[in-house]
């Protein structure tokens, strides 16, 4: 009969009972803590990947009147802008940083449209991008015209500002050409720039409202102005010309052009004033001024005429000329005038204290009147520019 083993079970001490429990709190603290880390790391890495997609893309470039222009927005505007350069594009920084004054430009300009009222339709938006891809909703009737070739369709401007400039083409664009160009911008422009419709769209209101405000502005521009209308005669003062470099020796001088125009001889201020005042002593013998001119005067684009300028306002001309013209009543002939060009003899033909301006010289009047306006604008706002390199994109190359 096999032996019956007795096993009897070792009692734990107190000792290691008291071990037990700190290995166990230890490896409790232990896993605590790697538990904190890990979270502390989710936290870091959650914080890093906000910061980069949510709370940098916010942070403003620039603030105008307390309206934030957001850094994701101004990237989409300078890739925009980058984009419509193409190969025009040489100095990016630059145009980045015209971009952001475009910018700061259109905050100004929507809240002066808010304040006078002005809005712009989603169906002037509409029409506005329909022309810039050269579709007409409803075609001007035809009219004969020569044939001409075919030409690119207009594409956008840079500054995300498209201007129609449609060419003549042998046949209207349809709907369904514009539509697919339409399309096919707006793919282009989602894939270069995270531009979206909405966004294209939000440029091309930016436009028409500056247009409208422009007209606004430009409508209060005087359309007529005090002009004479005169003639004169110049005696040129002329500085002589350099000495030609010598011909190194053996080799043959260049022989004179003879179709060239002759170099007339020099001529210093003494001489010129002696010139004028005999043209002035024939005028006073009875001379007439527009032989006299055709015979003395320098001045190219009059002397053939007779001298005549035809009419002008003030500013239009040279300082001196234009204080003398002004102050010369109608029929009087001036004393020799000093310009940087010679000395003038001027005749006063017409006085007319509100004639109509020219369309060159109404239009330079209402693009400065504007600008002024637009400038008082941007002195009296709160500009803050937080501008610096980190802001910019990544830069294309050239090409695109």
């Amino acid at each position: 009969m096999a032996k019956r083993r007795k096993v009897e079970e070792r009692q734990v001490t107190r000792k290691e009972t008291v071990r037990r429990r700190k290995d166990a709190e230890q490896n409790r603290r232990v896993a605590i803590g790697l538990i904190a880390v890990g979270a502390l790391l989710v936290i870091l890495i959650g914080a890093g990947v906000i910061q980069e997609l949510v709370l940098k893309p916010r942070q403003p470039v620039a603030v105008v009147n307390n309206q934030n222009i957001s850094s994701q927005d101004y990237q989409k505007r300078v890739l925009l802008d980058w984009f419509q350069a193409g190969n025009n594009l040489t100095d990016p920084q630059g145009t980045s940083l015209e971009t952001l004054d475009q910018m700061i430009d259109d905050k100004i300009l929507r809240e002066q449209a808010q304040q006078r009222g002005i809005t712009v339709s989603p169906e002037e938006i509409d029409q506005a991008i329909e022309k810039t891809f050269g579709y007409e909703r409803t075609p001007p009737t035809a009219t004969p015209t020569p044939a001409v070739a075919p030409t690119q369709a207009p594409t956008p401007t840079p500054g995300g500002e498209p201007t129609a400039t449609p060419q003549p083409t042998p046949t209207p664009v349809t709907l369904e050409a514009y539509q697919k160009a339409y399309q096919g911008y707006m793919d282009r422009l989602k894939q270069v720039a995270s531009v979206s419709p909405a966004d294209f769209r939000s440029l091309i209101e930016s436009d028409l409202l500056r247009q409208k405000l422009y007209e606004v502005v430009a409508k209060d521009v005087p359309t007529t102005e005090e002009q004479v209308h005169a003639r004169h005669i110049l005696v040129a003062i002329r500085t002589p010309e350099p000495t030609p470099t010598p011909v190194p020796a053996g080799q043959p001088t260049p022989t004179p052009d003879p179709s060239a125009t002759p170099v007339p001889a020099p001529r210093d201020e003494a001489q010129a004033l002696a010139r004028i005042i005999e043209v002035q002593q024939k005028l006073g013998a009875g001379g007439d001024f527009a032989k006299l001119a055709l015979e003395y005067s320098d001045d190219p684009g009059s002397a053939e005429s007779g001298g005549d300028l035809g009419w002008f306002g003030q500013g239009q001309m040279v300082t001196e000329f234009d204080t003398a013209a002004f102050a010369l009543e109608p029929g009087k002939i001036s004393d020799p005038v000093k310009t940087t060009y010679g000395y003038h003899l001027i005749q006063v033909l017409e006085k007319d204290p509100a004639r109509p301006s020219d369309a060159y010289t109404l239009a330079q009047r209402k693009y400065d009147s504007y600008n002024t306006w637009l400038s008082d604008l941007r002195t009296a706002a709160k500009i803050e520019r937080f501008w610096t390199l980190d802001k910019l994109p990544p830069t294309p190359g050239v090409s695109q």
